[in-house]
């Protein structure tokens, strides 16, 4: 993953913009449109998201996700973005950094979460990331680049898919072989790019009653810790910062509303489930939060004691992990993320009838909780009863069809089920949603002759294959 940085800062380039002395002046209608539509930058992104799927880790943890999302969403309802149709992703990479691509990408690496001291200074960046596409930076920066076409557009963004996948000397190869020259003028561009972001995302933290501060508070931060890194730090090649830029942003949080002091619970238990997974070594991560175990605020103790039954769990100490995350349940009964735990550990030690049980607890509270669906499907799969899994994926594939985690599931659910030309369809959305598109189709042909006989599954498995037929020949 060396080259990750370096990928992610041509990313980034490719959505600036000139500097020119009409930047101020007012925009009729947009431009943009003419060359390339807010659909076609749809299919771009998309076609990228697939290609990134395939080649890199991402974090497929539901409880992460569905915060995840709910921040970005909040954000981005106060954006000037009009009726947002996002993908959100999280990296697992301990790197700090963040970015977005064309038509509503969003990625942020589980480094940011672990790094940021608050939820605001999170917000800071995921504003930033959405100003990037609510400006529609990408497509105008094509503007400017007449010269540069939709294929060598498409052709860096492969190779920045293949480098963030680790694959850096070919990723940069084949940027180099795109356009080297159209490279460096974007490069040029970043900064004013990045001045805009900040301006337009801090005025949607202020909107969403987020600390406007917590971007330049981030930013001098980033830029301190750098004095004291050997290697540049991630964020600071993506997201250039100086000392200017800084105090401009500071300037601007000083005539923004800033919200009474708060502190983010799910924030602060975001950041634990996280150390627990990153921290290498069982015992290691035991001991971190063993360290935390007399915090004086509430907050910071409960997510210590969570951080602590998650350490627990990764060591297979079920007792301990059963046994802290019941006190935490008890005493917080309104947060569902302890009964959420006391489900997982359920299902780490096969006790299916348990995590069943408090998984649907969950679920009679909070109907539409993405995570407790996810856990309860994997019960009902993991406890040999597919046939209870797909009334619960169903919902979830309504609403989260380009999920390929889902699709997973959904897959296991038909093959365990005995419904095969099912879970080839299946298998054959997760190939595609992961770049794989040869192989989707593969899965899809051999779903058609399974459906043979029956004359409407075959005609919606028909449409279906076409429609990746389709849209793999846009992919680059």
């Amino acid at each position: 993953m060396k080259l990750l940085p370096r990928a992610l800062l041509l990313l980034c380039c490719l959505a600036a913009n000139p500097v020119s002395a009409n930047d101020d002046l007012p925009v009729l209608g947009d431009p943009t449109s003419a060359l390339m539509s807010a659909d076609q930058e749809y299919r771009l992104g998309r076609a990228w998201l697939r290609q990134l799927r395939g080649q890199t880790s991402i974090m497929s943890d539901p409880l992460i996700q569905e915060y995840v999302e709910s921040l970005v969403y909040k954000l981005a309802s106060f954006s000037d973005l009009k009726e947002p149709e996002l993908d959100i992703v999280v990296i697992n990479s301990r790197e700090i950094n963040a970015f977005a691509v064309p038509g509503g990408v969003i990625g942020l690496n589980a480094g940011l979460f672990l790094n940021a001291e608050d939820e605001s200074e999170v917000g800071g960046v995921v504003a930033h990331e959405i100003a990037h596409v609510s400006q529609r930076h990408f497509a105008r920066r094509y503007l400017d680049a007449k010269k540069v076409n939709t294929a060598v557009l498409a052709a860096m963004l492969a190779s920045l898919a293949v480098a963030i996948a680790g694959e850096g000397e070919a990723g940069m190869a084949g940027m180099a072989a795109t356009q080297a020259g159209a490279i460096q003028a974007q490069l040029a561009y970043s900064r004013q790019n990045e001045r805009e972001a900040d301006r337009v995302g801090m005025q949607t933290l202020a909107s969403a009653g987020m600390d406007p501060d917590a971007m330049p508070r981030f930013f001098e931060r980033m830029l301190n810790e750098q004095q004291f890194a050997g290697d540049p730090l991630e964020f600071l090649l993506t997201h250039p910062v100086t000392e200017s830029r800084i105090a401009d942003s500071r300037a601007r949080a000083r005539n923004l509303p800033s919200p009474p002091m708060s502190i983010s619970p799910h924030y602060l238990l975001v950041q634990a489930r996280l150390r627990a997974a990153f921290i290498q070594g069982d015992d290691q991560a035991i001991a971190y939060f063993e360290r935390y175990r007399n915090e004086r605020s509430a907050l910071a103790l409960q997510a210590a004691r969570y951080g602590l039954a998650l350490s627990h769990l990764r060591a297979n100490h079920y007792d301990l992990a059963r046994s802290l995350m019941e006190q935490l349940a008890d005493q917080y009964p309104d947060e569902l993320w302890f009964r959420l735990g006391l489900v997982e550990v359920a299902v780490d030690e096969e006790n299916y009838p348990r995590a069943i049980e408090e998984a649907k607890r969950v679920l009679k509270v909070s109907p539409d909780d993405y995570a407790a669906s996810i856990l309860l499907s994997k019960a009902y799969l993991r406890s040999k009863q597919p046939a209870m899994a797909l009334p619960v994926l169903s919902p979830l594939l309504n609403k989260r069809p380009s999920d390929p985690h889902i699709w997973d599931l959904v897959a296991d659910a038909y093959g365990n089920s005995g419904d095969r030309v099912r879970a080839l369809h299946a298998r054959a959305e997760t190939h595609f949603l992961r770049g794989n598109s040869s192989k989707a189709l593969q899965q899809m042909e051999y779903a058609l002759k399974g459906a043979e006989d029956d004359f409407a599954l075959y005609s919606k498995l028909s449409g279906r294959m076409k429609d990746m037929q389709r849209l793999s020949e846009e992919e680059f």
